[in-house]
């Protein structure tokens, strides 16, 4: 099968991850895959055993990247759509997987190829929250996005029916279990020196980042042991504390470090509960108490369900989970069990399934 994955540039979310690992495996199976990106696009930052196919803005596409000073967004669509005309007949599958992908996918004639849009999130309430007017036009252009004539593959069934969203197709996300997997046997907390809280952090309100910080100050006050550490800083500004601490990892094997490091993760985001959140699956994956708002995965049976934007909430959980080592043992073994489901090998599956069943 020929594949081919357009995207308007080359980023370190998580939803690139997704599309590299995809892609890896398609390729390990001996499948084609391509890559088709914008000649101002970075190299990708998640390594990818596909191809890529550079694109300029006239439409001429090399498989040598023309380093660009980073042109505007009309420049990207512009080059993305005149490269789908010259090259996507040439494939089997054209595979969107961002609102302003889907556009060009959509428009562009591309012969025989099926199209297909894996949406990883309901966008237009990301791009509302930032309450600019270029935030307010993004979110109309998602929301229409969703009406374009491509089958929709959603990465969370709560997507099926959410707002003007309409899908019945769905394949999560998937984690590499060989790096994000459990290390040394968790510790007595009760009895322990310290008591170390995580989180990622994010600017973004809608990723709660803040709720854990008032989370942690409250427990700090009451109980020194307890520490935080966050991932890639992202505090808000002006906000410090002596018992925080800030690491940067570099690659997935550092970022599982950072995991296994910790006693909890916190993972308080306020949006699309129930849909995959990467901090909650890799969490479960290396064995580390969750305590989460509630994204896939995380169950009563697993992870500490906390109320949105509730600090109290958040305080009390931790409270429950430190003190109770038989919960905190056996929530930890069912999230192992659960994160099994994420392999990439399954997703891969999966998505392929969805592909040929167009196809045939």
């Amino acid at each position: 099968m020929r594949i081919l994955v357009p995207i308007l540039s080359f980023g370190r979310a998580g939803g690139y991850r997704v599309l590299s690992e995809l892609a890896n495996n398609w390729v390990s199976r001996n499948h084609d895959v391509d890559f088709l990106s914008p000649d101002s696009s970075d190299e990708p930052y998640f390594p990818t055993k596909a191809e890529i196919r550079w694109v300029n803005g006239e439409g001429v596409v090399s498989a040598q990247r023309q380093a660009k000073a980073k042109p505007s967004g009309r420049y990207h669509l512009q080059a993305l759509s005149r490269g789908l005309k010259v090259v996507g007949h040439e494939y089997d599958v054209i595979l969107a997987n961002h609102s302003l992908t889907a556009w060009p996918v959509a428009l562009a004639a591309c012969g025989n190829a099926k199209k297909f849009y894996y949406v990883q999130a309901y966008e237009p309430e990301y791009y509302a929250n930032r309450r600019t007017i270029k935030g307010y036009v993004l979110a109309f252009m998602t929301a229409l996005s969703y009406h374009l004539p491509i089958k929709r593959i959603a990465n969370s069934p709560i997507y099926f029916r959410y707002r003007n969203l309409r899908t019945s197709c769905f394949v999560p996300p998937g984690i590499d279990l060989s790096i994000f997997k459990p290390g040394k046997d968790a510790k007595d907390l009760e009895r322990a020196e310290s008591i170390v809280i995580g989180c990622i952090g994010r600017y973004e309100p809608e990723k709660g980042t803040i709720y854990v910080l008032r989370a942690f100050e409250k427990l700090h006050q009451r109980d020194r042991r307890f520490q935080l550490r966050v991932a890639y800083g992202n505090l808000p500004e002006g906000w410090k504390h002596d018992g925080c601490e800030i690491v940067v990892p570099k690659n997935d094997q550092e970022l599982a470090s950072y995991y296994r490091s910790l006693d909890i993760l916190v993972a308080p985001g306020t949006v699309q509960h129930g849909a995959p959140h990467y901090p909650v699956l890799e969490g479960l994956a290396c064995g580390i108490p969750v305590v989460t708002t509630g994204y896939m995965g995380a169950t009563p049976d697993t992870a500490w369900i906390v109320g949105n934007r509730d600090v109290n909430s958040i305080c009390d959980a931790i409270s429950r989970l430190v003190a109770d080592p038989l919960t905190r043992q056996q929530k930890s073994n069912q999230g192992r069990i659960v994160a099994r489901a994420y392999s990439w090998d399954s997703v891969a599956d999966q998505m392929l399934t969805v592909f040929n069943g167009e196809l045939s």
